[in-house]
């Protein structure tokens, strides 16, 4: 009995679901449609303008543009507010900017740096093999010392 609840309200989920995506995908080319026709509708307005005006300016707008134009004519001494546009405009340079990774890595690529990772490890574990035959030996030295100690007669004291 439990699991016919469980099974229907997944069925019921899935169900809810799907009808919720066909209803998007219904939705999706109307609001597709709609950007298109906007978009088309604001380069027919671009083609009728001139290249310095603005487009759907209101007159308060109108107003904030030309008194800021006035702003900066009384501000550097210029004769009139138009003058301003005929002003110099200085091209930026774009910055030659250094990624902090690539100065860490000093020109390297990613094949030689697991080329160098890969030779560390391996005279890594060279090392500690060499390390661990020393300490074996040792060990044995150790051992056959003990081993001799043991079974040499101690001298009597008397």
């Amino acid at each position: 009995m439990l699991l016919r609840l469980v099974v229907s309200e997944w069925r019921a989920g899935w169900r809810r679901m799907l009808e919720t995506k066909a209803q998007s995908v219904k939705a999706n080319p109307e609001v597709k449609n709609l950007f298109l026709r906007k978009i088309k509708e604001y380069e027919a307005k671009i083609a009728g303008k001139a290249d310095d005006a603005l487009l759907d300016v209101t007159p308060e707008v109108q107003r904030s543009l030309d008194d800021q134009l006035q702003r900066l004519a009384s501000k550097y001494r210029l004769e009139s507010p138009e003058s301003i546009k005929e002003l110099p405009v200085k091209q930026m340079e774009t910055p030659n900017i250094e990624s902090a990774v690539s100065v860490l890595f000093e020109g390297k690529t990613l094949d030689d740096m697991q080329k160098a990772a890969k030779e560390e490890t391996e005279q890594y574990i060279e090392m500690r093999r060499k390390k661990k035959a020393e300490e074996e030996a040792y060990l044995a030295q150790l051992q056959a010392a003990t081993k001799q100690k043991q079974s040499s007669p101690s001298p009597d004291k008397k």
